[in-house]
């Protein structure tokens, strides 16, 4: 029996679950609330200082989008909300924008591709995984794209090494701020999606019986 091929997640899902079916479909004026609370956490994440360097939630922003919103495009949420935090930043200090820019940019376009058709918001073992995913996704490109960009370190193995090495101490607040995010992030969504897929669901069984009747 040949294998099913993997499930197009910006078609219609056969299949779906409660919650999945709102996140497909059913958008509701509590979901949008959720999506722009979510947005305007991760920028002010970016934009505020914080004790603990690098200290943000983009990341999780991008695995979040990617799970929930079912358009090829969507993955420019993230990368939109990077580009104008980046100005922003720009614009007071002077250091925004970084060499490897490109490379930080096509980490959260990643992570959102990985996350459509990864990640569901209520099974929280894909979040969790997911979650972890993002941020070496991050970690590794972003990283990688310092090395192939700038001319701090050699342009061998070794200085791959180096580059990765010398950014972990940067890290920990990125990995942090990440972590923490991703299940405050779902959990918020699932508080409003569950419920509401379950209404939407049984309004549409109750209408599809009195349509047989």
């Amino acid at each position: 029996m040949p294998d099913q091929p993997a499930q197009n997640p910006y078609s219609p899902a056969l299949n779906s679950t409660a919650a999945e079916a709102v996140t497909r479909h059913q958008w509701t004026s509590a979901h949008v609330a959720v999506l722009v609370g979510v947005c305007v956490v991760s920028v002010s994440l970016r934009l505020i200082d914080s004790p603990l360097s690098n200290f943000a939630s983009m990341a999780a922003l991008a695995l979040f989008t990617g799970s929930i919103i079912r358009h090829p495009a969507a993955f420019l949420l993230p990368v939109a909300i990077r580009a104008i935090t980046d100005l922003l930043i720009h614009a007071k200090t002077g250091y925004g924008f970084f060499p490897s820019w490109p490379f930080d940019y096509s980490a959260y376009a990643l992570i959102y591709l990985f996350a459509a058709y990864n990640v569901r918001p209520a099974k929280y073992l894909s979040v969790f995984l997911g979650g972890i995913a993002a941020v070496g996704t991050y970690f590794l490109l972003s990283n990688f794209g310092v090395w192939f960009m700038s001319d701090m370190y050699p342009r061998t193995a070794a200085g791959l090494v180096e580059c990765f090495t010398m950014a972990i101490p940067f890290a920990r607040g990125t990995v942090l701020g990440n972590l923490i995010a991703v299940p405050v992030f779902f959990t918020i969504w699932n508080l409003f999606a569950t419920p509401a897929a379950s209404t939407t669901t049984a309004n549409a069984d109750f209408v599809a019986t009195k349509q047989d009747a």
